[in-house]
């Protein structure tokens, strides 16, 4: 009997331990527009240089019954809006190591040969942190990746800035963190001014923001402009 008090204690103990964790996450998104609730989990997020889009799109969806045999659904198409030679996908992965082993064959790298991809992919492996919950209203979407010492300082600056100052100019539809790399942070967000990241970037104030989050790199961005799928 003493043995059976001393496990139900230990367990009981060790769920007040989990649920003062996941109190302790809740509330670190109090006051702000996020959730923690995604509809997916693991993403993968690929930018190519295609000599000819509606080939590449042709190639693109004939092998939709291989990606979808190795774990990757596409969810998102896009064109970008000043480079149209790039195209870049958004995608669902269901199994990491098969969608890995299938995007790093050689049998991937001759199909997007064939079909007039130039020069390499760029992949963003990434988990979805943080979804936005109200509707995004603003036009132009925007794709942004960059690097930073810590991911948690980074959104504990990000979220304490949104309880701050709660109205934006910007839209951040989700927010994501890098697999390979815990320090990659991408965001995909909506804004309403083309030039509003290079205003940002001359912005004294935005930048001492984005060093005391720990920020390292410049960014990589893209603006999305959706394709059928």
């Amino acid at each position: 009997m003493l043995f059976v008090s001393i496990l139900f204690a230990s367990c009981s103990g060790s769920d007040e331990k989990e649920t003062q964790d996941e109190a302790a996450a809740d509330e670190s998104i109090l006051n702000t527009p996020f959730t923690r609730e995604v509809s997916h989990d693991t993403c993968l997020f690929i930018a190519h240089t295609v000599k000819e889009y509606d080939v590449w799109k042709a190639a693109f969806d004939l092998a939709q019954p291989v990606r979808e045999k190795h774990g990757i659904e596409a969810l998102n198409v896009y064109r970008e809006l000043n480079d149209t030679s790039l195209a870049l996908v958004y995608t669902n992965v269901n199994s990491l190591k098969e969608a890995r082993d299938y995007i790093t064959s050689d049998n991937l790298q001759k199909s997007m040969e064939n079909a007039g991809v130039m020069g390499a992919m760029d992949l963003y492996w990434m988990v979805n942190r943080l979804n936005y919950k109200p509707e995004v209203t603003d036009s132009i979407l925007m794709f942004m990746s960059f690097k930073v010492m810590s991911y948690e300082r980074w959104e504990s600056a990000f979220l304490q800035d949104y309880v701050d100052e709660p109205n934006r100019d910007f839209q951040v539809k989700r927010v994501l963190q890098g697999i390979e790399n815990e320090g990659q942070v991408a965001m995909i967000f909506a804004v309403n001014d083309h030039d509003y990241v290079q205003k940002m970037e001359k912005n004294a104030a935005f930048r001492a923001k984005m060093l005391s989050a720990g920020v390292v790199s410049y960014p990589v961005t893209y603006k999305l402009v959706n394709m059928p799928i």
